[in-house]
């Protein structure tokens, strides 16, 4: 039985062995068979830039008419798209070239801008609408803003927040506040939406003071096995914003360098997500519904996690879970088929996911992928397999 019909959302973090162009001809429609209707894509380096930031395309991004191909591709699998865009931190991909590390929140290290620096906004705010000119018919734009690690730092910052008597919340808010403010005005028919962890634990007054309420809609992110949030925080979010989003994942949340997913540990997050916004999706105008994350990377010079090839069976089974709420032999048996596996797809590895690949119908699968990676992602060095 198929659930309420939500948006789901698979996201493609391109940061790390990004997959070549024809491999989206492949997996776009088995996604749309497996329940997505929608992609969250995270550029990174793999847009291409031009004019003034040429810099941050890195060396195998996508040329614009390959975006475009990818961009038809998802129309002709009723697929919408949400380009994400780091706005405040994780932004080493931009940082770490010399032209833009004087907009460092801190000079050694190139992960979070300066909030407060005169050349932040513009350059921000160019990244963004050379986005949006590649993506004119979206309807929901992600502004990223998760994970801020070094806020409050630098002279300038330091200064403005003693003046004001403000701490490194509402200094955050005030410049997302900012960037929110600069697309409506630009793109007054786009909507925007955001991570939630860098507001999760503040009070609901400073979050209303703020104005951020009306610009942006949350997406709360989670990965783990078992859903345990603030009691309060959906009361708390109702009160500032109409709609929201939540995220869960299918791989890449289990440890930053794992080669074998653990399918089941993800299916259990997934079931908690369904449970959790059945009991507040009520609180808000809309529940848009669920991204499920699939990172590559946990930051632009991190290790690999499992790729996105070898994480197919861990996706579609999410997917299905998301779509009937659990997951049957036929779903399995199905799944398992289509991906061209030798038996059923394993979702019970053992307690350490490292020892799966101990498990002969495991490591049978893992190398199967592994065998097709040279084909399928750019930047992977070929296999051979004696």
């Amino acid at each position: 039985m198929e659930l309420e019909q939500d948006i789901r959302l698979v996201h493609l973090d391109l940061k790390g062995a990004p997959p070549k162009v024809a491999y989206y001809e492949q997996i776009f429609p088995m996604l749309k068979d497996w329940g997505a209707n929608g992609l969250l894509i995270e550029y990174e380096d793999m847009f291409p830039y031009w004019g003034d930031l040429k810099e941050l395309a890195g060396p195998h991004a996508y040329s614009k008419e390959e975006i475009n191909y990818i961009l038809q591709l998802a129309k002709d699998n009723s697929l919408m798209v949400i380009p994400l865009v780091q706005t405040f931190g994780h932004l080493e991909f931009v940082l770490k070239h010399d032209k833009f590390r004087h907009i460092r929140e801190v000079p050694d290290y190139p992960m979070t801008v300066c909030p407060l620096h005169d050349d932040t906004l513009p350059i921000v705010s160019s990244m963004i609408d050379q986005v949006m000119q590649m993506h004119p018919d979206i309807r929901w734009f992600h502004i990223g803003a998760d994970e801020v690690f070094h806020m409050g730092m630098c002279e300038r910052c330091q200064a403005y927040q003693d003046k004001k008597q403000i701490a490194d919340e509402q200094l955050f808010l005030e410049y997302v506040v900012k960037v929110l403010q600069q697309i409506k005005v630009k793109y007054p028919e786009k909507r925007c939406i955001m991570w939630d962890d860098m507001f999760r634990l503040v009070e609901d007054e400073i979050l209303k003071d703020s104005g951020i309420g009306p610009l942006v809609e949350p997406m709360v992110w989670q990965y783990l096995n078992i859903i345990t949030l603030p009691t309060d925080l959906w009361s708390i979010y109702s009160k500032v914003f109409r709609n929201i989003w939540v995220a869960s994942a299918f791989k890449g949340a289990t440890g930053p360098s794992q080669q074998v997913t653990n399918i089941n540990y993800h299916i259990e997050g997934n079931k908690s997500w369904l449970v959790t916004m059945e009991q507040h999706r009520h609180k808000f105008d809309n529940f848009r519904g669920y991204a499920v994350t699939g990172w590559q990377r946990y930051d632009h010079y991190a290790v690999l996690c499992e790729l996105l090839p070898s994480a197919l069976p861990s996706l579609a089974i999410c997917l299905q879970v998301l779509v009937t709420g659990a997951l049957t032999f036929e779903q399995q048996k199905t799944i398992s088929t289509q991906l061209g596996c030798n038996g059923l797809i394993p979702i019970n590895p053992k307690e350490s996911p490292s020892l799966t690949l101990m498990i002969p119908e495991v490591q049978m699968t893992l190398m199967y992928f592994l065998c097709r990676l040279q084909d399928t992602c750019l930047g992977v060095v070929k296999i051979k397999v004696a």
